[in-house]
């Protein structure tokens, strides 16, 4: 038995060929080291590693999530993709270039002075 159907003689469009829109927002995904749940923050592809450090900051003090942070002053934080990456993200870093909606925030260690 054969089926029948419509072929089209058109090509694909390419990657190319298309005007791809960036989206508007990104809706990012932030786990603060010894919380329970990520942030859910909305941010513009434009903005940074060190915008969504902080808007992360500033949402998670807002909401007076436990447990409370020891400090929130931004400059006091890595961003990591994940808890398991030891390198962190660079703060100059546009979001839409990252490759993830997902990461962990961890506060930096303490200088030694031994």
């Amino acid at each position: 038995m054969r089926m029948g159907g419509m072929v089209s003689t058109h090509p694909l469009p390419t990657v190319e060929s298309c005007d791809y829109v960036l989206p508007s927002k990104l809706l990012l995904n932030v786990t603060i080291e010894n919380s329970l749940g990520a942030i859910q923050v909305l941010m513009s592809p434009q903005d940074t590693v060190a915008d969504l450090v902080k808007a992360t900051l500033l949402i998670y003090d807002k909401d007076k999530r436990r447990p409370l942070l020891n400090n929130t002053d931004p400059m006091c934080y890595h961003l990591h993709y994940s808890p398991y990456t030891l390198q962190s993200l660079k703060p100059n870093e546009k979001l839409k270039n990252l490759g993830s909606r997902n990461f962990f925030l961890c506060s930096k260690p303490l200088p030694s002075f031994f």
